[in-house]
């Protein structure tokens, strides 16, 4: 099964939904992407006490080279390739202004900036993208949770696909779980049963699906973010990473 597909098939969320709670663990983090890549990273209350958040960089645009992130000259943030994520970093700023940037003429050039308030002890996804018309870059900063139902599996949407108006997301044949998500949006997590099915991804009210998924599921206890991108062939795709509690 392609990683575009085991990413569809990971979301296939029920119907209805809450939005995860606040609190927060304080365990330690595993990050499961589509290679099977396990990731670990400080606890919750570790980082508070040391006065940072932790950042991680998710990167939703295929191109050829490396691009350089970081929030000062002091914190550089691991490069990606597309779909993948890396391991959380510490930040230890209030404010942090995230640069996406290359060093082609042998010296850094940001390309684009992006100010953050970050707040000690959380985890947050820097989201590499690119801007709407597609001849620049934009990041999108989001906050991760733990699901806290560990009956329940959390999904949340982002969608990075240029020229993907207003995403729909749903099983085949049942309600809508995202509908409306605009470019370089996402949606809040949704807690949903354990689930099997096929998931379709619409632009706005089409009839014909851009993506859909082979039978897929979600387990209980884990958090799914699913990135509707673009592939290096400008075709509708799909990558997934999924959180849960450090046993």
């Amino acid at each position: 099964m392609s990683p575009a597909s085991r990413t569809l098939a990971l979301l296939t969320a029920a119907f209805l939904s809450t939005a995860c709670g606040e609190t927060k663990s304080d365990q330690a983090v595993e990050t499961q992407t589509d290679d099977g890549t396990l990731v670990s990273a400080m606890t919750p209350e570790t980082a508070n006490a040391q006065g940072s958040a932790m950042v991680r960089v998710v990167n939703a645009v295929p191109m050829s080279r490396d691009l350089m992130i970081r929030a000062d000259e002091n914190h550089v943030l691991p490069s990606v390739k597309f779909g993948k994520v890396s391991d959380y970093q510490s930040i230890d700023q209030t404010w942090a202004s995230f640069q996406v940037g290359d060093t082609l003429a042998g010296t850094y050039t940001p390309l684009t900036t992006n100010r953050e308030m970050l707040t000690n002890g959380e985890r947050y996804s820097l989201i590499v993208l690119k801007n709407e018309k597609g001849d620049n870059f934009e990041t999108l900063v989001v906050r991760d949770q733990y699901v806290q139902d560990p009956t329940k599996a959390a999904i949340r949407v982002v969608h990075a696909a240029p020229g993907v108006k207003e995403v729909i997301v749903q099983p085949r044949g049942g309600e809508r779980i995202v509908e409306g998500l605009d470019y370089g949006e996402d949606d809040a997590y949704t807690m949903v049963a354990p689930w099997e099915g096929v998931l379709e991804i619409r632009a706005d009210e089409r009839n014909t699906p851009v993506l859909v998924t082979p039978k897929v599921s979600f387990e209980a206890g884990k958090a799914y973010t699913l990135v509707v991108s673009r592939d290096a062939k400008g075709k509708a795709s799909l990558f997934w990473f999924a959180d849960s509690p450090q046993n």
